[in-house]
């Protein structure tokens, strides 16, 4: 802000290992953890470079950011974008209700997130008027710490109903050429996953099949970072700006699973 602005939507390929609820024994105290590997293809999208409201001649240059792209706002710049990245949570809790058909529990969750962006300019006039890169990739690596809470219910033999969500406070840093790498950042993480297991081995009655299950459900992550304070390079000066980045994650889903 205020030069860039982008909102972008990709379809992601998802993969996750995860084990939402395993106790220690027969104790109340159980772990659980969630890997996510997320990709997506190169998509054409649109970018918007606004000149909000930079009037303020430039030193060297002699123009406002408003007369050097004739105020036009805002200027339409195709540009392909793909994103990618890894996430882990894992943490460890204890079940407040514990009974034979279901379960209640809260615990303490930590991990990693690294969503990573890039992006190609489309459009070479923009390029050489704004002075920006044909390219220009942005990762941010964070680490979080926050709370989880998790439960279940066995409403038939051959079917178990689940929630679990977390929200944590998340710091790292943000790495990109053009505005300049190890950019401090603080925020939040964000997550839901709703879903139910089918077992099949009450109805098939088959002893090979008696711990697998089919998990189907929908998960959504959300990665809030906060302003952070940035220098654009603007000719042959740096123009002060703000970077503001929100990812957010969506995820219906078809799993197996089975239980050691």
């Amino acid at each position: 802000k205020p030069l860039v602005n982008m909102d972008v939507a990709l379809d992601v390929d998802t993969w996750t290992l995860a084990e939402p609820h395993k106790t220690f024994g027969n104790s109340r105290f159980y772990y659980q953890f969630r890997a996510d590997y997320f990709d997506s293809d190169s998509v054409n999208r649109m970018t918007d470079l606004a000149s909000l409201p930079l009037t303020t001649n430039l030193p060297v240059i002699g123009s406002s950011v408003s007369d050097l792209i004739a105020d036009n706002t805002p200027l339409p710049v195709p540009a392909d974008y793909r994103i990618h990245g890894v996430n882990v949570d894992a943490g460890i809790g204890y079940d407040v209700i514990k009974q034979a058909k279901g379960h209640v529990g809260i615990g303490l969750n930590t991990g990693v997130s690294t969503p990573y962006m890039k992006v190609r300019n489309m459009q070479s006039s923009a390029n050489l008027f704004l002075n920006l890169l044909d390219t220009f990739d942005t990762e941010v690596v964070t680490y979080k710490a926050g709370i989880s809470l998790q439960g279940s219910y066995q409403v038939t033999p051959w079917l178990e109903i689940g929630a679990n969500a977390s929200l944590n406070h998340q710091t790292g840093e943000m790495d990109n050429g053009w505005v300049g790498s190890g950019v401090h950042m603080d925020g939040s993480y964000r997550t839901l996953d709703i879903g139910v297991k089918l077992k099949p081995a009450p109805l098939l009655q088959q002893a090979h099949l008696k711990k697998a299950f089919v998990s189907v459900g929908y998960s959504r992550s959300r990665w809030d970072y906060d302003n952070a304070q940035i220098n654009t390079p603007m000719g042959s000066v740096q123009v002060p700006g703000m970077f503001d980045a929100d990812f957010e994650h969506d995820m219906t889903y078809v799993g197996l699973g089975y239980d050691f």
